[in-house]
């Protein structure tokens, strides 16, 4: 059986209903984080990440005995139609803790340097603990484990990570951890392909609990982190563009949303435009009353000021993501109804002034949830979700976007 989150909102009678995670993370008093476990065979994980040429897809599933998570790696040189072999990347390493949709081990990639982090075991109340990261230097051939980018040397819970590269080859990490009394969004950043760290920086000292984090590099050497505040629970977003000087949180959004609790739902962050003068496009989600759905705001000054928000999805749609090339920008998210959740995803051909009407793009039947999108090398889009069809594993799915046609890839529990 699918677990839903049910968080009611006394001022307002709120009753939100949120798509199915596997498993199933619930937020506690005092900013921790609390897990409940699942044994359902098949995907548990998954991210994917775009590079000019490469598509480079994580996926994690249980290990044929069942007694933990193994994360594969699994490459794309045709935008997605045909995928290498799935190759283990966190042997002989701690395995991750929790991995589940809304809280997946991620991977980046700059060339042939690759990087893959996950949070593990660890010493909080809900078992979770320090980052672990594995890297590879052929395109992911083979991999090697790497060093914690963390700095405070805590064995408590390092999670809800993001990590992408720059056009430089620099990699940057965020994650929300516990220091002192407050969950806060921390960031580090790698010069040498992950095997050194930089000093941890606070971003914003007390966040969300456990909304995912989305952060991006863009063309101008700009690094923005999308992430949920405290209060209100709306979007903010913070940049730099120098190495640990952060500007303040501006809101995205600005919804107003006063809400105890965590609704375990982040947003998405893509650079669109000109190279030399990129458009950032971000997508957020709301639980308020009168605003309840997924939306498109964008910035034309680097992130300065930001448009007023369009709902592009209302009630029963989450869990949201977006991606961007030019002045095409695609929109994805799952929609929940009585009858299930799927895929849906819309489109703009005119940076996200306008947009046409969504298309379903999961198949009757399955429980799909959490799309992603990346911008492919073929000058289209990619999306790629996972689906539960009754009692049977869970599989990740892919389908080119725009396109009728849904190209599926079914996995088995641990994607080998």
């Amino acid at each position: 059986m699918h677990s839903r989150f049910r968080f009611c909102g006394s001022a307002a009678a709120l009753l939100l209903v949120l798509t199915p995670c596997l498993p199933v993370q619930a937020s506690k008093p005092g900013g921790k984080e609390g897990h409940h476990h699942e044994t359902i065979p098949g995907v548990q994980s998954l991210d994917v990440y775009a590079t000019t040429s490469q598509l480079h897809l994580l996926t994690g599933g249980l290990s044929n005995d069942g007694s933990r998570t193994e994360l594969y790696h699994q490459s794309s040189s045709d935008a997605g139609k045909t995928w290498s072999a799935p190759v283990r990347v966190d042997a002989g390493q701690p395995a991750p803790h929790a991995a589940h949709r809304g809280m997946d081990p991620q991977i980046a990639a700059s060339g042939d340097q690759l990087m893959a982090v996950w949070m593990t075991p660890g010493t909080d109340m809900f078992g979770g603990g320090p980052m672990a990261t594995a890297l590879s230097s052929d395109g992911g051939k083979t991999w090697k484990a790497g060093p914690n980018p963390a700095d405070d040397g805590s064995t408590t819970g390092h999670g809800f990570l993001d990590v992408a590269a720059d056009a430089r080859g620099s990699f940057h990490l965020t994650w929300l951890d516990t220091r002192g009394e407050k969950r806060g969004l921390r960031y580090a950043r790698s010069e040498d392909g992950g095997t050194t760290w930089s000093r941890n920086d606070t971003v914003d000292a007390e966040t969300c609990e456990c909304c995912w984090n989305v952060l991006a590099a863009g063309p101008d050497g700009r690094v923005g982190i999308l992430y949920r505040n405290k209060e209100p629970r709306d979007m903010s977003i913070s940049w730099s563009s120098a190495a640990g000087t952060w500007s303040a949180p501006v809101s995205v959004g600005g919804f107003n949303w006063e809400f105890q609790g965590c609704p375990h739902v982040g947003g998405g962050l893509a650079a669109g435009g000109e190279q030399t003068s990129p458009i950032w496009h971000a997508v957020v989600w709301t639980g308020m009353e009168d605003s309840l759905g997924v939306h498109h705001v964008s910035s034309p000054d680097a992130g300065a000021t930001w448009s007023k928000t369009q709902r592009v999805a209302g009630k029963g749609a989450s869990h949201p993501d977006i991606a961007a090339r030019g002045q095409e920008v695609i929109m994805v998210w799952d929609t929940t109804n009585e009858k299930g959740s799927h895929i849906e995803a819309a489109r703009s051909s005119d940076g996200g002034k306008s947009w046409q009407t969504a298309v379903r793009l999961s198949s009757a039947g399955p429980s799909a949830t959490h799309p992603r999108v990346v911008a492919s090398a073929d000058g289209g889009f990619r999306v790629f979700w996972t689906q539960r069809q009754g009692e049977g594993p869970t599989t990740w799915q892919s389908s080119p976007f725009p396109s009728s046609a849904v190209s599926t890839v079914s996995s088995n529990s641990n994607t080998r």
